[in-house]
């Protein structure tokens, strides 16, 4: 996105380059005879369209040329995100897998499922980032 100040300069470049365009127009309609050399016909067209016309082709001829140097580019991303959904397929299918052999562990054991030993202190933590978390106390707030 530009700024506004960008957006508003960028116009007034736009047409003034329009108003040149224009004006090259009107004062350049006198026809031109165009030969391409190794064909023995020649072309008579208006000088401005000319112009436009080798203005337009050589603006193709970049695009083209940029869509062109970017299949590299293109190329990785799509690689980079194939690779990025087979990752989060991995994670997905592991996670299921640690789950069910957990909970597979834990009922031939017969062990409740045991309190992580820093329960408390992740507890405060969270408290900390969001207070409303923090379980009431019993005791009464200093006055």
């Amino acid at each position: 996105m530009l700024a506004p100040g960008m957006k508003i300069v960028s116009r007034v470049l736009f047409l003034l380059f329009l108003l040149i365009c224009v004006l090259m127009a009107i004062s350049n309609a006198q026809p031109v005879q165009v030969g391409l050399w190794p064909l023995p016909h020649a072309l008579v067209m208006p000088l401005y369209l000319l112009v436009v016309g080798l203005l337009l082709a050589g603006v193709l001829a970049g695009v083209a040329l940029g869509w062109w140097a970017g299949r590299h580019h293109r190329k990785r991303a799509k690689s980079a995100t194939a690779d990025a959904a087979r990752g989060e397929r991995e994670i997905a299918r592991l996670k299921t897998e640690l789950s069910a052999a957990h909970a597979a562990h834990l009922a031939a054991t017969g062990a409740p499922e045991p309190q992580r030993r820093d329960s408390k202190a992740l507890e405060r933590q969270g408290a900390i980032v969001q207070p409303e978390l923090l379980p009431p106390t019993s005791r009464a707030p200093a006055a």
